[in-house]
């Protein structure tokens, strides 16, 4: 028994699946040259696609039944007759939406639906059920409207149970009461629904829905649940048309046409393709054919799914039992044919996830002529060809190593099916190692068919007839995992990849997401089938998941008791000092020439000192033995963003033209630890714990405390002057650092520098206003100066006119300049020039201090490049000028 048994039900409506489209790309999974441009929306495969801001929820939209089969074969339409037609067949209403979840970016043809409910009725009608939809995948999708583009142009279908049944009642239904009647497993139904004309343009108001059409009918546990094992019959090369399933019960043939046959435009009837009749298709002679296909009848594909019933005499059936079947164009051409023998093979389920060392049982079906195939050989083996096609999703490769090594999945490649047509293949998987980088696992795709022999290498197209799996990298929890080391490598991923989580946590961010324990105990908790399960794409192993567990016990930080521990922190610390660099040059370069003298001055200078705390860092870093990397790509932080490291929960920094707002912004950048909330959890497990936020401040204070504790323990000493920069020419003081004295008094000069000297003095120590205080100064439009209580902005007036700064548009970004525009070229140059400057850093702090004049000219260069960008206009016909973007150039 399924869906296409009696008694039957069809429905019609609309589904929704507004999935997340920037982890389309597999490209895109590499944290270290992530861009901004990744999360804004795109044509084709640009950018993040058509949808970076998709929630991955899956849900119906206004579904209602259309019509019911009886046990007898006779059909209803009226709902005075049935108050079951009308009635919605709707997603769940006491928890959230199910979620749409592709196997991998590098396999993203048999995504699944997660967490589903399907509720027919309501409890205030009396009438229906509630249900869970058991996990599936969509199955034989093909191009039912060719004049179309992606994705509007596919057709797929779901096959699966409902479960965990609760019956409302039956009511008056006539079907409900068959329907509860002959029921012989209670705790299940089957169901089926077709998917198309799926509508991905961002403008229309029917984006990310597309139309669905189903039926829903009995379910016998001895049946396979995601596909019917009866006659299939395959679209024959050259004809626009899929391949349909049918069987024949008593003497009736029942097929389903619903995924087989093009549409005449998005959401519309079928499309013209001349008479069709289901026929015989004997070896010889023509076509016997047994009944034409109404299928251009008025609402007949909403009315029925597609699926057709024809009554069989004795002698039709008797031929049936050994004929082909097939749908005929015009009573002569074949449109669709069983094949000669009538054969065919498939699994049950066809995609899964393994957490190795784990194994799984995978059920075969063949059969001939709709009846079990019994002692018969089907042969498998591996087929990469499927998810190779989908490597390069963009402009830029993923990782082309997919499935490798093959011995990470391992399987008989000869099964024997049994006297009932069944068969049984294990499927055992070990850890792949980490063959793909920058995304975890490997991903697998097994072909199999009757005879001797595995099909030919890329000749099975359809993900459903092939078995597709993910196998996660093994993984061994550590002690005591922390933000830097563990944490953030997958939430960083994660943050790039589902900019929508933004709006609730940031996943970069360490102090948000510690601002959210309770709430992502929760989601890390919930069971895999659960559709508040995280993360949503199903694509993180147990371990991992069990090790973000552990951590959201205890969200230590970083540890900073070793070597490489400081290595890692003094390299975050340059890189957060440069992250602050881009914004206040931004709006430096803002002002207009003779325009903001003392704003700019003011700015000016902070960005001098910004420069000094990199260098000082970098030299601290070369004379305990290290490298300052300033050239790797995700030296440069993407804007908007969090601060490198996830300091500040509240803080999103952004390159904006000089305002009063930006300049607070600034000011929250720089804002001194003593101002704010006390932190929630030290960095190193015994500190006190309090609940203060984290700053720049605090994060330098555990540098330097470990400085101490490891010089104290010799692990470390201080050297390497003759590779340390020097030359300085501004204000503070850049000095090579030899020893724990140098290293603290360095620490102690950044601190003074970014928050003053102490909580109740703004001064850094060397007649300069700290930053944050400079930063105050232009907000309050006057100095800082002593008063009877202290200090008060009551000094000379520092005015600022916004008139006096260039309209430059918020966030620059290379992508959403014209190629071949004088934006577009401008911000290239300036995007090479960056990257060049970034390279004279590293060659200057990597052993040839003296090649530090070559840096320093590019930073003219640098500038007059900026400046002629925030006089070009952007070209978006708002009135805004271009601005640096401060990014990389994109790869070719």
């Amino acid at each position: 028994m399924s869906y296409l048994s009696l008694p039957r039900l069809v429905f019609a409506g609309q589904f929704q699946a507004d999935v997340s489209t920037v982890n389309n790309d597999p490209e895109h999974f590499n944290t270290a040259r992530f861009r901004s441009n990744y999360q804004m929306p795109g044509p084709g495969a640009s950018n993040g696609w058509w949808n970076p801001n998709g929630t991955g929820s899956w849900r119906f939209r206004q579904c209602v039944v259309t019509s019911v089969v009886y046990k007898d074969g006779s059909t209803c339409s009226d709902p005075s007759l049935d108050p079951v037609i009308g009635l919605a067949v709707n997603g769940t209403d006491s928890r959230v939406e199910g979620k749409l979840v592709d196997l991998d970016s590098e396999q993203q043809m048999v995504s699944q639906i997660w967490g589903f409910s399907v509720n027919l009725g309501s409890e205030a009608s009396g009438m229906g059920f509630r249900s869970r939809f058991a996990v599936a995948p969509f199955a034989d999708i093909w191009v039912n409207y060719p004049p179309g583009e992606p994705d509007s142009f596919f057709c797929a279908y779901y096959q699966s149970v409902l479960e965990q049944i609760s019956i409302t009642g039956a009511g008056t239904s006539r079907f409900l009461q068959e329907l509860l009647a002959e029921n012989k497993t209670p705790d299940n139904f089957s169901i089926k629904f077709n998917v198309d004309s799926f509508d991905d343009t961002m403008s229309s108001p029917n984006f990310t829905f597309g139309r669905v059409v189903g039926s829903i009918g009995l379910h016998d546990a001895c049946e396979p649940r995601h596909f019917v094992p009866g006659r299939r019959l395959w679209a024959v090369p050259g004809q626009t048309a899929n391949d349909a399933i049918g069987q024949i019960v008593g003497n009736v043939l029942t097929l389903d046409l619903g995924n087989s046959l093009p549409i005449k435009a998005l959401g519309g009837p079928r499309a013209d393709s001349g008479s069709l009749t289901v026929a015989l298709l004997p070896n010889v002679g023509p076509p016997q054919l047994l009944a034409e296909v109404n299928y251009q009848g008025q609402q007949w594909y909403e009315s029925t799914a597609g699926i057709v019933s024809i009554p069989l005499s004795s002698a039709q059936l008797a031929a049936a039992s050994n004929t082909p079947l097939g749908l005929v164009k015009n009573a002569t051409q074949p449109l669709l044919a069983e094949a000669p023998n009538g054969q065919w093979v498939r699994a049950d389920n066809f995609v899964f996830r393994f957490n190795p060392p784990e194994n799984t049982s995978v059920h075969f079906y063949a059969s001939s002529f709709g009846q079990p195939l019994a002692n018969t050989q089907i042969s498998l083996g591996y087929d990469p060809s499927a998810m190779q096609g989908q490597v390069t999703q963009g402009p830029v490769s993923g990782p082309q190593q997919v499935g490798t090594p093959t011995e990470a999945l391992a399987f008989q490649t000869s099964i024997t099916t049994g006297s009932d047509g069944r068969a049984e293949l294990t499927l055992k998987a070990t850890d792949p190692g980490n063959p793909r980088g920058y995304i975890d696992g490997q991903v697998y795709c097994v072909t199999y068919q009757i005879g001797s022999a595995p099909p030919p290498l890329g000749s099975v197209g359809n993900g459903a007839l092939t078995l597709n799996a993910l196998v996660f990298s093994g993984y061994t929890i550590p002690d005591k995992p922390d933000w830097m080391c563990d944490v953030r490598p997958i939430f960083q991923q994660y943050a790039d990849l589902y900019p929508i989580m933004h709006k609730i946590v940031d996943l970069s961010n360490y102090a948000s997401l510690t601002n959210k324990i309770y709430a992502l105990k929760n989601v890390f908790k919930a069971p895999v089938s659960d559709p508040n399960y995280m993360p949503v794409t199903r694509d993180l192993s147990t371990k991992k998941r069990e090790m973000l567990l552990k951590w959201l016990e205890s969200p230590l930080y970083m540890e900073l008791d070793s070597v490489p521990d400081l290595h890692r922190a003094l390299q975050q610390a340059i890189e957060l000092e440069h992250a602050t660099i881009p914004p206040y040059l931004t709006a430096l370069y803002s002002i207009k020439p003779n325009a903001n003298i003392e704003v700019a001055q003011l700015i000016r200078s902070v960005v001098m000192e910004e420069m000094l705390h990199m260098a000082l860092v970098s030299n601290l870093f070369i004379s305990i033995g290290g490298q300052p990397c300033f050239n790797r790509p995700k030296f440069v932080p993407v804007y908007p963003g969090s601060l490198p490291g996830g300091l500040r929960a509240d803080l999103n920094v952004r390159l904006r033209k000089c305002s009063i707002d930006q300049l607070r912004a600034f000011m929250s950048i720089e804002q001194p630890e003593k101002t704010i909330e006390p932190v929630h959890y030290r960095a190193k497990r015994g500190d006190p714990v309090d609940t203060s936020k984290y700053t720049i401040g605090w994060f330098y204070d555990e540098i330097k405390q470990a400085l101490t504790e490891l010089s104290n323990a010799g692990q470390i000493s201080f050297g390497n002057a003759e590779k340390q920069v020097t030359e300085w020419h501004g204000t503070g003081k850049l000095f090579a650092i030899t020893s724990l004295a140098d290293a603290c008094r360095a620490i102690d000069e950044i601190k003074r520098q970014g928050e003053g000297a102490n909580a109740r003095h703004p001064g850094d120590g060397d007649g300069e206003l700290s930053h944050y205080y400079k930063y105050a100064e232009i907000v309050n439009g006057h100095r800082l100066v002593k008063s009877e209580h202290g200090f008060a902005y009551s000094g000379e007036k520092i005015p600022f006119d916004p008139d006096g700064v260039w309209p430059m548009m918020d966030d620059p970004n290379l992508a959403v300049y014209p190629k071949g525009s004088r934006a577009r070229i401008l911000q290239e140059q300036f995007a090479n020039t960056y990257q060049a400057l970034l390279n004279g850093l590293h060659i200057a702090f990597n052993g040839e201090p003296d090649k530090l004049g070559q840096a320093v000219g590019l930073m003219f260069s640098l500038g007059l490049a900026a400046q002629q960008l925030m006089e070009t206009p952007s070209g978006l016909n708002d009135g805004t000028t271009a601005g640096p973007s401060f990014q990389l150039p994109f790869p070719d």
